[in-house]
């Protein structure tokens, strides 16, 4: 007995600004969740009574070596994170949570895609001035696209589902 089915129907948009921010501020939330003990161990290395804060304005040479070990370390784990997550899965845990991935514009995500993608997190010139550069973007691109996103010819779509009704459900 052979079943009529229909398959189901799906298509990619873009996705919407509003859910991108969100779904990086879940990816920000888990990274620094992650550096936790790394934070606790900087704490360890400073002075009673002086915060971090105050260390990284007195930059002496007593913490300024911690200092900036903590800040590649955090700006080498979320590359990593993202890089990781998005070249196995073609997407983070925090697009995931809101339906979205990244897809290619020449088929599949290669690992150099990836990596031009998050080059806004090398804390290093030129790259640094991307965390400014690279979101602002999107506000003048038509498809919500990130500077290293139109470089590396990727976009982040989300996926809907037709039901048989004819509502437009995320996937």
């Amino acid at each position: 007995m052979k079943l009529d089915i229909p398959k189901e129907r799906t298509f990619s948009a873009t996705a919407s600004l509003p859910k991108r921010i969100m779904a990086f501020l879940a990816d920000m939330l888990i990274i620094a969740t992650i550096m936790v003990p790394f934070g606790k161990i900087l704490e360890g290395a400073m002075p009673k009574g002086l915060s971090i804060i105050e260390a990284s304005m007195r930059l002496s040479s007593d913490y300024s070596g911690g200092l900036i070990l903590m800040y590649f370390s955090i700006s080498a784990l979320a590359f990593l994170y993202f890089y990781l997550m998005e070249s196995n899965m073609g997407q983070s845990i925090g697009k995931k949570i809101f339906s979205m991935h990244i897809v290619s514009d020449n088929g599949q995500l290669k690992g150099w895609q990836v990596a031009v993608r998050n080059l806004f997190l090398v804390p290093l010139f030129p790259f640094d001035l991307l965390v400014i550069v690279d979101p602002a973007f999107m506000l003048f691109t038509k498809t919500n696209q990130r500077l290293s996103e139109i470089l590396s010819r990727t976009r982040v779509v989300q996926t809907y589902s037709l039901d048989l009704y004819g509502s437009n459900l995320p996937v």
